[in-house]
């Protein structure tokens, strides 16, 4: 839930996903190939399933955060 809203068509609802340290954001892009290959099985098949889900979504913002925790 958004509590600090920065303009008035800002988000409300947030999808995060968390990795453990910043080198397992390096390996995303070939697991994920492998991931759709198998799903959709080609690459046309992908894109045309992308289309779709960009009729209905509009992103909003795209941000990389940084999760501090003191020793």
């Amino acid at each position: 839930m958004n509590t600090t809203a920065d303009r008035p068509d800002d988000w409300d609802v947030v999808v995060a996903t968390l990795y453990p340290n910043f080198a397992a954001i390096d390996q995303i892009d070939a697991k994920a190939a492998t991931i759709s290959t198998k799903h959709y099985g080609s690459r046309e098949a992908m894109l045309e399933a992308a289309k779709k889900r960009s009729e209905i979504r509009e992103v909003v913002a795209s941000k990389l955060a940084r999760e501090v925790m003191p020793k």
